[in-house]
């Protein structure tokens, strides 16, 4: 179990691609603090986290967009597990809206969660992870580089997420903390129709994009989740400010070392 006695934080794991990180935590030995806004969704991923093998799991219900609750997060996990090692900010919001459309809103919105949360959830944690030599692991999209229209403020969000990647890797790699950014192609979830509005639309656009996509196939959320816990493991000890790019389920570059 590469991740054995190790401690993760994982935001946005009350489903999709944060669910599938829990669940490859759970199998690889890890300790869990685990937060959503879902109460009901979240105890259904303890349960998944449980059935494959962690025992130990400790949940916050709340707006990661909030300072008090981020607060929270890090020292209740503190507190309960006596360390931080992993820190996967996988939290996201996606807006599909022209420019001539977009409100300041929505930008708001997108930045907040996109952004601002894992700049300062980071900047909480990475006191324990510089005392654990742990490490950070952002989640960001292929779509950075094959931009769809309508996508801009998202994809704004998500570059501008991939360059704290960079920047906070070599600030930390002297200190023995490694960052990286996994990119993920298309991982289908209830979000894509809550995007469109439309459950047929959605369909439609899912199947144009997988048409699009070498493999011929979505990404699942378990194969995202082996790939962060393979970065986050001690295999992954040189790998740091990065992208790993997994465009359709398992096609990735190796990532640089920083």
């Amino acid at each position: 179990m590469a991740l054995r006695g190790k401690v993760a934080i994982i935001t946005g794991s009350s489903s999709g691609i944060g669910a599938g990180i829990a669940i490859a935590f759970s199998k690889e030995g890890a300790k869990l603090s685990l937060t959503g806004r879902n109460q009901k969704n979240l105890e259904e991923v303890v349960k998944d986290c449980k059935k494959a093998g962690c025992q130990d799991v400790l949940t916050n219900v709340g707006d990661i967009t909030q300072d008090a609750f981020r607060k929270t997060l890090v020292e209740s996990t503190k507190k309960k597990f006596g360390k931080i090692d992993i820190l996967v900010n996988n939290a996201g919001i996606a807006t599909l809206c022209p420019l001539q459309a977009s409100t300041k809103d929505q930008y708001d919105r997108t930045m907040a969660i996109n952004l601002e949360a894992p700049l300062f959830l980071t900047q909480l944690a990475v006191p324990h992870l510089i005392e654990s030599k742990g490490n950070v692991i952002n989640i960001s999209t292929a779509g950075t580089s094959t931009i769809a229209p309508g996508s801009g403020i998202y994809v704004m969000s998500k570059v501008a997420l991939e360059a704290f990647t960079r920047y906070l890797a070599q600030e930390l790699a002297t200190k023995g903390v490694r960052v990286n950014v996994v990119s993920p192609g298309f991982v289908p979830s209830q979000l894509i129709a809550k995007i469109v509005g439309d459950k047929a639309q959605a369909a439609e656009m899912a199947k144009a994009v997988i048409k699009a996509t070498p493999m011929g196939r979505a990404g699942t959320p378990e194969e995202l989740g082996h790939i962060v816990a393979f970065l986050a493991s001690d295999k992954a000890g040189f790998v740091t400010g990065e992208s790993v790019r997994a465009d359709g389920g398992f096609s990735m570059t190796t990532p640089a070392i920083a």
